[in-house]
C-alpha cells in the first residue's frame, strides 16, 4: 500500500489544522504518526480515512483519492480514540456491521480476540467501561484485515496487561499478515520499539519523517559549557535548549553529521523526550 499525500492543508473556522503537508508512506509497516496535542494529528487521520475533506491538496492510496472512493475506504479501518460504536447496538451487533464493510473481515479472529479480552459480545455499548470500549475497538481494528489500518490512542482505559496484549497482537498480526499499521499514541516509551518508521506533525506540519534506523542519527543532544555547545552547533537546526547548573543542552538535528567540538558530550534523544521538548517550544512561543 501507498499513501501520498500532497500538499494537504485543512482550515476550520478559526483554525488552520494543518498546512501544507506533503509525504508518502509505503508499506507493509508499522508507522509512528506522533505530535502533542493539538499537533493535527487526529485531523489527517479523518482525512486520511475519508471522513472529512481536505480544504488543499490530495490524499491519495495505491493512486486512488481516498475522499468519496468506497473502494479505497473498504482498505482503510481507522479506530478513533472514541466515538467509533452506536451505543445503542451489543458487541456482537457492532461487530457484525463492521463485517459487512470490510471485505476481508476475520470473522474467527474476532471471536477469538473477544475471548482474549474478556468481552461478552452479548453486552451493549454503552455499559462497557472505556477499557471495554477501547477493547472492541482493538478487536475491530485487527478483524477488519483492511490493508490500512489505523489505530489512534487506542487502549484508553486498558491496564498495563492489556496494552502488552495489544502490543503482542500488533506484531503477530504484522508477521502474519502484513498491513500499513499506523499508530498514535502518547505512551511513546511503552510502543517506540515497535515503529519502522516514525513521523511527527508539529504545528500543522510535517517535522519529521525517519526511518527507525535514521532516528538516532538525526536528531541528538549536545551537553556542555554554553559557548562550546553554541560553537559546535553554528549551522545545525536547534530543536530545544536547556540551561541547567551552568551546562547548555541544545537538541539538534544533526542529519547525519559529524558534530565537532572542545568539552562537549552527546546523548540520545528517545521519542517520548522529542515530543516533550516540541512541546515546550510551542510554550514558549506562546508566552512570547
Amino acid at each position: 500500500m501507498k499513501i501520498e499525500v500532497k500538499n494537504v492543508s485543512k482550515s476550520y473556522k478559526h483554525k488552520e489544522a494543518l498546512k501544507n503537508v506533503t509525504f508518502t508512506i509505503e508499506g507493509p509497516k508499522i508507522v509512528g504518526f506522533l505530535g502533542h496535542n493539538g499537533a493535527g494529528k487526529t485531523t489527517f487521520l479523518n482525512l486520511l480515512s475519508g471522513l472529512i475533506a481536505t480544504t488543499d491538496g490530495n490524499i491519495s492510496v495505491n493512486g486512488e483519492n481516498v475522499f468519496n472512493t468506497t473502494a479505497t475506504l473498504r482498505e482503510i479501518c481507522f479506530v478513533a480514540e472514541s466515538g467509533n460504536f452506536q451505543e445503542e447496538m451489543t458487541i456482537a451487533q457492532t461487530l457484525k456491521a463492521h463485517s459487512f464493510f470490510y471485505p476481508k473481515w476475520d470473522e474467527n479472529l474476532a471471536m477469538e480476540l473477544l475471548e482474549v479480552f474478556a468481552l461478552n459480545p452479548k453486552d451493549k455499548v454503552r455499559g462497557l467501561s472505556k477499557g471495554m470500549v477501547s477493547a472492541l475497538g482493538i478487536i475491530t481494528g485487527f478483524a477488519s484485515n483492511a490493508r490500512i489500518t489505523i489505530f489512534d490512542e487506542p487502549y484508553i482505559g486498558l491496564d498495563v496487561a492489556a496494552r502488552n496484549t495489544f502490543y503482542d497482537l500488533l506484531i503477530e498480526q504484522q508477521t502474519d499478515n502484513p498491513r500499513l499499521f499506523i499508530l498514535s499514541t502518547h505512551l511513546i516509551d511503552e510502543a517506540s520499539e515497535l515503529f519502522e518508521e516514525i513521523l511527527i506533525l508539529h504545528e500543522g506540519q510535517l517535522l519529521l519523517q525517519k526511518t527507525a534506523e535514521e532516528w538516532h542519527e538525526h536528531i541528538v543532544a549536545v551537553k556542555g559549557n554554553a559557548s562550546d555547545v553554541e560553537q559546535a552547533i553554528t549551522g545545525l537546526e536547534v530543536i530545544y535548549k536547556h540551561m541547567f547548573m551552568q551546562e547548555l543542552t541544545a537538541i539538534v538535528y544533526a542529519n547525519g553529521q559529524s558534530i565537532k567540538g572542545q568539552n562537549i558530550t552527546f546523548e540520545r534523544v528517545s521519542l517520548q523526550d522529542m515530543l516533550v521538548y516540541l512541546s515546550k517550544q510551542q510554550k514558549a512561543r506562546s508566552i512570547k
